[in-house]
This record gives structure tokens, sequence and C-alpha cells, in this order.
């Protein structure tokens, strides 16, 4: 349809695997999301799993259990917002201990400023690590095999106290990096 899509899947997996020299039987996992497309300008959607998966650093088998939501807005034309808020949770199916349990918040701007230059923003926060990524990114594009971009990862986590006695947010890593493609043509 023109002016508005909806969907809804649901799945089922079932599977035995060797990890680790540890066979797991019995791994399975239900699956079921639906999206929406009420207009050009909004697009949401969520999803719920729910199984028994190897929890890997553990080597056991857990109870799963994760759902998600999402949404992209679109405010004004060339400009786009993307998040999602997921959760995961695994409780050891034997004894029912808490394995794991996080959520994690993402969220990704995007800004073409022309039909060569476009910005980006991602961000993420995830409360397992307390700790946020940045990422921001200029890139310029003359043709597909021509173009620049550069950018940085940005990793801040709330330290209780380091090294030096500092407490409170901090840059705990922090990358940069710049591509130049050009292509020659002979």
């Amino acid at each position: 349809l023109r002016a508005a899509q909806t969907q809804v899947h649901s799945n089922y997996m079932r599977s035995n695997e060797l990890f680790n020299n540890i066979m797991f039987d019995d791994i399975w996992q239900f699956h079921t999301c639906f999206s929406t497309e009420p207009s050009s300008k909004l697009r949401f959607g969520a999803n719920y799993n729910y199984g028994h998966r190897i929890a890997r650093y553990a080597l056991v088998m857990g109870r799963e259990r994760s759902y998600g939501v999402w949404a992209d807005i679109k405010p004004v034309d060339r400009f786009m917002i993307d998040t999602e808020l997921n959760y995961l949770t695994s409780d050891n199916l034997d004894t029912g201990e808490e394995l794991f349990s996080q959520f994690v918040f993402w969220t990704r701007f995007s800004l073409q400023v022309s039909r060569e230059l476009s910005l980006r923003l991602v961000t993420q926060y995830n409360d397992r690590y307390d700790k946020w990524d940045l990422d921001p990114l200029l890139k310029y594009r003359i043709n597909s095999f021509t173009l620049f971009y550069i950018g940085s990862t940005i990793d801040y986590r709330d330290t209780f106290q380091d090294r030096y006695g500092r407490t409170g947010w901090s840059i705990t890593d922090r990358q940069y990096f710049m591509k130049l493609q050009y292509l020659f043509q002979i």
C-alpha cells in the first residue's frame, strides 16, 4: 500500500551444538515481531524472543528472554533518527541463577547536507557495563568509488575511582580514523 504498511512474523528454531567440546542438546528459540509504517515520516516495531540458548562464557544452557522496540523518525527531509531499545536476560536452566541481564539503548542521527556531504552520529548506552559509545562520522562522496570520510569512536564509562583518583564519567577509549578513496581510470 502506498499510505501504510504493517508486517508481523514469527519463527521457531531448534538445534543441537557442540561448543567448546560440550554437547548442548535441545537448543530452541521462539521469535515474533511486528513493524509498521503509518507514514513516510515514521516507522516503528517491536520483537520478543524466548528460548533455551547457550550462555557461552559460562558454558551452561540458559533460559533466555529478550525484547526490543525501535523507531525510525524523519522529522524533516534529509534528517533521520533511528533508535532502538533492547533488553536481554538469561538464567541458568538448571539452577535458576541469573547469568546476565542488560539493556542497550542505541540511536543514530543522520543528516544528508547535500548529495555529496553527510554527517552521522551513533550513540549507544549499555547498562551491563555502564558505558556510553559516541561515534561521529563525516563523509564526502563524489561517487561510489571516490570518497573521503573522517570519524572517531569515543567510549565513556562511569568510573568509580580510577588510578589517578578521578571519579565520574570519563573517556576510556578513543580512536580516530580517516579514509580517502579515489578511482583512477586508465
